[in-house]
């Protein structure tokens, strides 16, 4: 009974403590209860670890609370400003060029290409009477008498001139409606020409040279070429020659014999080959690029190869491989994609959009099945003249972007009289064994020096130079730099970022469980299911 007693004693007492509200007894409310934004935000920002901002919280005094105030807005304001300046210079994509000189124990040799200063012989046009007809109603031998006579004029001197071209253009003209077999045979033949050929001390013949026609110098022959037939259509190496020495004696040497004894002597004013070096993806354009080598003079270039890199778009240069852009010489020579090839291509196709034929200054493939250019129909020279003098002062609407890879070479040309003195009566007895027109003018030194040539194309040393365009800002760099600056003015890292992300997820939160909370009091209208119970803490008791 006694331990009965005491056991209802205990429990009376553990039920009065419920019933009065016993202190050791707590209610907890909801954590949500007590969170506000505005006690998000203290705790955020009076823990951050950025600089200046805690500062402002922890201040007692109203005027230091306003001094950091105003010194982090300052601050922020700073770093934003010059962060955005800096993104804004990102999205301009600026570069910039490195320059390197790179050695190297082989390098490729480039494709060297020959042109005779006369593109038709006299003999072809004697044989063709049509050729004969045109080349005296075209005036060339009357003007040029004019031009000679009028030298003191200059008034008049640069009408005649004006009249001179005219009438070599109606030639021209005339001569390109012929067919390419025909033009080809007209032409300075590579056997005829090409008596000597060396390369790196290996001898080497016709075979190493392809060939294309040009519109003013006729029959060009390149040496180096990589096409896969020479100038006769014969299957041949493409595998391109390297030198692996600098130096005069390990270059190309040619002797050539420009025959000017069969130059045309009203429209040939000078003697001589036209010699382009150039890339083997590249159209050689002689009447653009090029040296005049003259005969009676060896003449040596020494050169020094120059690769350039530049960065497609959206960078300045804004480059292209030669995608989806009309490439003429592409479909026709099999060369690649320049700038000049696609100004030629764009002033091919605005003559045959507007004036109905293709111009024989600029390639057309024949599958387009247009006709020529006749210059005798005064509609069309007009039309022609007019797109060449666009042409001429690049106002043709044309998208020709730089070339993404471009191999240029810096020419250094010097010379000598060739054959010496000493050496011509050994060079007679050589041509006299040789025959033909040759034996014709091996007794006079005269004439073997006005109709000889002979070039040495090397390279003078065996590295190159590379400009290369680079990127001046990376999104590395920019988001180093954008650190730098916000480090710098308030003191932010990746950690502080961390922190507003903390801070905006907290937010999010308290905005999310306030809509609920507020769709449960809008959902139910029983006040006690609505109301949420105290949830009681309770001390053990022992017995």
């Amino acid at each position: 009974m006694k331990y009965l007693g005491l056991i209802s004693g205990s429990l009376v007492s553990v039920s009065d403590r419920v019933t009065m509200g016993y202190p050791e007894m707590k209610v907890l409310r909801s954590s949500h209860d007590s969170t506000t934004l505005r006690k998000l935000g203290q705790t955020i920002l009076q823990h951050t670890s950025a600089h200046g901002i805690p500062n402002i919280f922890r201040s007692r005094h109203w005027f230091r609370r306003l001094v950091w105030l105003s010194f982090v807005t300052f601050a922020l304001s700073c770093a934003l400003w010059q962060c955005t300046e800096m993104v804004m210079t990102y999205y301009t994509y600026p570069s910039h060029e490195k320059i390197m000189l790179i050695s190297s124990a082989k390098l490729k040799f480039p494709a060297v290409t020959i042109c005779n200063l006369n593109s038709v012989k006299l003999s072809s046009i004697k044989k063709s009477f049509a050729m004969a007809t045109s080349l005296q109603d075209s005036g060339l031998e009357l003007i040029h008498r004019r031009n000679r006579s009028h030298v003191n004029s200059t008034a008049e001197f640069q009408d005649e001139t004006v009249q001179y071209a005219s009438a070599f253009n109606k030639f021209a003209s005339e001569f390109n409606q012929l067919s390419d077999e025909q033009k080809i045979e007209m032409g300075h033949q590579l056997e005829d020409m090409l008596i000597f050929c060396n390369f790196h001390g290996q001898e080497c013949n016709s075979s190493y040279f392809s060939s294309f026609i040009n519109y003013k110098f006729g029959n060009c022959y390149t040496f180096n070429s990589q096409k896969p037939t020479d100038f006769k259509g014969n299957p041949i190496s493409s595998q391109p020659l390297n030198i692996t020495k600098a130096g005069f004696m390990y270059g190309l040497h040619l002797e050539l014999f420009i025959q000017q004894i069969e130059y045309v002597k009203d429209m040939t004013h000078a003697a001589g080959i036209r010699l382009l070096i150039h890339d083997q993806s590249q159209m050689p354009f002689p009447e653009d690029e090029g040296v005049n080598v003259p005969p009676g003079a060896e003449t040596d270039i020494g050169m020094m190869k120059v690769h350039i890199d530049r960065l497609k778009s959206p960078y300045a240069s804004q480059c292209t491989e030669g995608d989806n852009i009309n490439n003429f010489y592409k479909d026709v020579y099999d060369a690649g994609y320049t700038r000049e090839a696609c100004k030629r291509t764009c002033a091919q196709l605005n003559i045959i959009e507007n004036c109905g034929c293709s111009h024989w200054e600029f390639a057309c493939p024949k599958d387009l099945g247009v006709p020529k250019c006749n210059l005798s129909n005064t509609t069309v020279r007009d039309c022609v003249k007019l797109y060449e003098f666009k042409f001429a002062h690049d106002e043709l609407n044309c998208h020709c972007p730089l070339q993404c890879k471009e191999e240029i070479y810096e020419l250094t040309v010097s010379g000598s009289q060739w054959p010496s003195s000493a050496f011509i009566e050994n060079f007679a007895k050589e041509l006299r064994e040789w025959g033909g027109q040759m034996k014709d003018i091996a007794d006079n030194p005269t004439l073997i020096r006005d109709n000889f040539v002979k070039v040495v194309v090397y390279f003078k040393q065996l590295n190159f130079e590379l400009i290369e365009e680079e990127p001046s800002m990376t999104e590395i760099n920019l988001i180093s730099n954008m650190g730098g600056l916000v480090g710098l003015w308030v003191g932010f890292s990746v950690c502080t970022l961390a922190e507003f992300f903390e801070l905006f997820l907290d937010v999010l939160l308290l905005f999310i469980w306030r809509c609920l909370r507020t769709m449960n009091k809008e959902g139910y209208s029983n006040p006690y299911i609505q109301k949420q119970s105290p949830i009681y803490l309770h001390k053990t008791t022992r017995f």
